[in-house]
């Protein structure tokens, strides 16, 4: 029971993290950043709606705002936290994935 309580707490703090991502892409107001912070919007949405690919995708989409910060392409002013953020985002998406969308052993071998 403690395990979902926490799992339910860092999913909330994942959305939060997305929410504020998007916010701040947006606020730059250039084509690109924009339509990156619509596709936090999205990959946010399938977060909060729990789906398998919601978690992948914000895995892959933190790896891609660190290597942005990293790299100096956007998140210039939030260097060092979108870095940290990114980074934990990772994680946080990784390990939610497994708590929210795990599938049962015996469904995984048969496919009917």
């Amino acid at each position: 029971m403690k395990l979902h309580v926490l799992a339910h707490f860092f999913n909330a703090l994942l959305l939060l993290w997305l929410i504020a991502a998007a916010g701040f892409l947006a606020s730059e107001l250039q084509v690109v950043t924009i339509f990156a912070a619509l596709v936090t919007l999205g990959i946010a949405f399938f977060v909060f709606k729990r789906q398998r690919w919601g978690y992948f995708s914000a895995a892959a989409w933190g790896l891609a705002c660190y290597q942005l910060a990293k790299e100096e392409l956007a998140f210039e002013v939030v260097k060092r936290p979108a870095m940290l953020g990114g980074f934990a985002v990772v994680v946080i998406a990784l390990v939610l994935h497994e708590v929210f969308c795990r599938r049962p052993t015996g469904e995984r071998n048969n496919p009917m």
